[in-house]
């Protein structure tokens, strides 16, 4: 999976055993990658044993991202192939890539709205905690309420965008497109 163009022959290999340590990695995981394909670049000596170079390395970080959002093996094997086959497969890397962005943009859209909610409720319970009693909040005028609670709180009323209108998310996301193309 190597895309780097510099040389890692001045660079001593490293066992599995090495990356493991270094990555935090299980050397089954390792072993695993390897069989599968995912790391065609790495040797073995004559006696069998795998080794690694700062490229590999770097294969690992990347396949352990594209796991991480939630890539099957078959598509980063795929991805692996596309990267051996050289510069006419950039079309199908960069497609696979965008749309693993795209939906991990939008994830992380939606638990940014789910962490706001939460961060809301972890005020209104640490006030509640303080007054003795949630009917605290009853009592509130609106300028006695963080503006970022507010905020957070009045989108929370808004029930009807999560089920029947757009997200809070789709929006946020819609606004940073607008003024990104400004």
């Amino acid at each position: 999976m190597k895309e780097t163009t510099r040389k890692d022959s001045a660079v001593k290999p490293m066992t599995i055993k090495e990356v493991s340590k270094r990555t935090g990695i299980s050397v089954y995981t390792l072993r695993y990658y390897a069989r599968e394909g995912l790391l065609p670049s790495v040797e073995r000596d004559k006696n069998g044993v795998r080794f690694f170079t700062e490229a590999d390395l770097e294969s690992v970080y990347i396949i352990e991202c594209l796991k991480n959002c939630d890539m099957s093996i078959q598509e980063i094997k795929d991805f692996t192939r596309w990267t051996m086959e050289g510069d006419s497969t950039i079309d199908q890397r960069l497609a696979l890539f965008q749309d693993k962005y795209n939906v991990l943009q939008e994830k992380m859209w939606k638990m940014q709205e789910t962490l706001e909610a939460l961060q809301y409720k972890v005020w209104f319970y640490h006030t509640a905690k303080k007054a003795g009693t949630v009917a605290v909040h009853d009592k509130m005028k609106p300028e006695e309420v963080p503006e970022k609670m507010r905020q957070i709180r009045d989108r929370m009323k808004h029930v009807e965008r999560l089920t029947k209108g757009r997200p809070l998310w789709e929006k946020a996301k819609q606004q940073k497109e607008r003024s990104e193309a400004k």
